[in-house]
């Protein structure tokens, strides 16, 4: 029984003994918290793969600078279109050369909607507390606009042009007074401006 007992004690007092050892202490300790580190790395792994990808930020809506500027005036589409139709035609003129338009509008057209006038007449005759009778008339002037029908809209019976303000041009050839004096007449012809609204100078040739 006494040897029995006494291999009982001995792991205990193995460890006991191990345990105490400051190389053993430190060994253990070592391997504790590299066995700590590695479980928060394979959690944080964990979690980021659980949480799914980030969401895509859609990107922000770019506004252009023709954008831009119709918004702060609305007459530079109507201007913008104006003198591109003028560059085309000034550049089939003889030795006008490369040509650029510029234009300035005063304001934008305006429309007279087609309209029916309605008068209506309402007569109302009161009689007081004397007994005399007063009549009192109503008369209401209204402005129907005409329709195509349904929800079309108005019917314009008359429309007034945009007033142009000035026009410049810059042309390769305009340098001959010829040629500076046919661009004039065609701007002043095509648009009915006066010749003192229409500016034409001559532009640098192309290298």
């Amino acid at each position: 029984m006494a040897v029995a007992q006494g291999d009982g004690r001995r792991p205990a007092l193995a460890l006991a003994l191990d345990w105490r050892d400051p190389r053993r202490r430190q060994q253990l300790l070592l391997a504790a918290a590299l066995m700590v580190g590695v479980g928060l790395l394979v959690a944080g792994q964990w979690r980021q793969g659980g949480a799914g990808p980030a969401p895509a930020v859609a990107p922000a809506p770019t506004v252009t600078a023709s954008a831009t500027a119709a918004a702060t005036n609305p007459l530079q589409p109507m201007a913008a279109d104006l003198a591109a139709r003028l560059e085309a035609i000034l550049s089939g003129v003889q030795g006008a050369g490369r040509v650029q338009v510029e234009v300035h509008l005063a304001r934008g057209p305006r429309y007279e909607y087609a309209a029916n006038q309605v008068a209506t007449e309402r007569r109302i005759e009161e009689q007081d507390s004397g007994g005399g009778r007063r009549t009192t008339t109503e008369q209401r002037d209204e402005r129907q606009l005409l329709r195509g029908g349904g929800d079309e809209p108005a019917l314009i019976s008359e429309v007034d042009a945009v007033e142009i303000a000035g026009v410049l041009v810059v042309a390769e050839g305009a340098a001959d007074p010829d040629v500076r004096a046919a661009l004039t007449q065609a701007v002043a012809t095509y648009l009915h401006l006066p010749l003192h609204r229409v500016m034409v100078l001559a532009g640098q040739p192309r290298p």
